[in-house]
């Protein structure tokens, strides 16, 4: 990002205005009230009930277009999280080769071609979300909010409620799509979180950085003060990545992404302690998994050898059909240390 870019971009949102121009004047977009706000909620419940049975789908009738139209089905939905599975590994991995950069080259590559994928089932998925009443409403409310808070060059109202929904003007068009082409990416936030001016803004006023209570920030204030306390908690933790990571996205998002099944495997196990005692009374613990989720997030609790003797039981399950418990061969090789104990001790 350059420094122009990075300048605008944290006055923007520091202020919590945006400014338009249309047909050669300009526009300024305020931070909406508390009752604006209340109000656009009392919008969006009118257009929902006003066009109820209107020709726009519910979510329901749009899964079932979809459907029909061979654009998305139930396999598809599967297919989408284990595509954000493959990107978390990838990512995870791309983490782990932070200093073999012979590595890294086909890592991204992998990377972006997951990514697409997902951007294109995520296409597909939401096809017909245009068509929904929900999405009508939401747009509604999104303008009543934008034309509520909008001002002119005299610094007053353009809008009030009843000029909102009677006003044939197209300038409220204009600034709102403006403002959608404009929308802050996420790439973008983050570079800002981790850099001055915002990351000294942040580090000595926090919560206050804005001069208003958190209920009256915007939408961009919210979303870089969660980016400033995601790298935050990245700087106080004891396992703090280094720079490098930090600085590549993909890369800082594989770090978060390993403490955070660790942590899980360490919860896990936890539980499994407690609920069995394992380490101290027993050499298994059988514990139910409704999902198959579940029942992966048992496995990965098994050390090396535990995985091996469960590969090993399967294969001769596989082999034999029925076996009982005694001749199972992880089983025979204690038995038979167990009689070598036994004759040991005797002697």
């Amino acid at each position: 990002m350059d420094e122009d870019r990075k300048s605008f971009l944290y006055n923007q949102i520091i202020s919590g205005f945006k400014f338009v121009t249309v047909d050669g004047t300009r526009y300024k977009a305020t931070v909406p009230s508390r009752e604006t706000r209340l109000l656009a909620e009392y919008v969006y419940q009118d257009v929902i009930n006003s066009l109820r049975f209107d020709e726009l789908m519910t979510d329901e009738e749009c899964e079932r277009s979809l459907l029909r139209l061979g654009i998305w089905s139930p396999p598809d939905d599967e297919s989408l999280k284990k595509l954000e599975k493959l990107l978390e590994d990838q990512k995870v991995r791309l983490f782990k080769s932070a200093f073999d950069i012979g590595a890294q080259g086909a890592i991204e590559r992998q990377l972006i071609a997951t990514k697409n994928a997902i951007y294109k089932s995520l296409s597909r998925k939401h096809f017909l979300d245009p068509s929904t009443l929900k999405h009508h409403a939401i747009t509604v409310k999104n303008k009543f909010i934008i034309a509520m808070s909008l001002r002119g060059e005299d610094d007053l109202p353009v809008y009030d409620e009843k000029s909102f929904w009677n006003s044939e003007s197209t300038v409220l068009e204009k600034v709102y799509e403006s403002l959608e082409s404009s929308i802050i990416t996420i790439e973008e936030y983050r570079y800002l979180a981790r850099n001055d001016p915002w990351r000294s803004t942040w580090s000595g006023g926090k919560d206050n950085a804005f001069g208003v209570v958190s209920a009256d920030w915007t939408e961009e204030q919210r979303n870089i003060v969660a980016f400033s306390k995601m790298y935050e908690g990245a700087y106080q933790s004891p396992d703090c990545p280094p720079d490098l990571v930090i600085e590549n996205d993909d890369m800082f998002d594989g770090w978060l992404i390993d403490q955070r099944r660790n942590r899980e495997k360490e919860q896990r196990q936890h539980r499994a302690e407690v609920a069995g005692n394992w380490k101290d009374s027993a050499q298994e613990v059988f514990i139910t998994a409704p999902t198959k989720q579940d029942a992966e997030n048992v496995y990965d609790l098994n050390d090396l050898t535990g995985r091996a003797t469960i590969r090993e039981r399967a294969h001769t399950i596989e082999q034999r059909g029925v076996v009982e418990d005694k001749h199972l061969p992880d089983v025979q090789r204690d038995l038979m240390v167990q009689a070598k104990d036994q004759i040991l001790n005797r002697k």
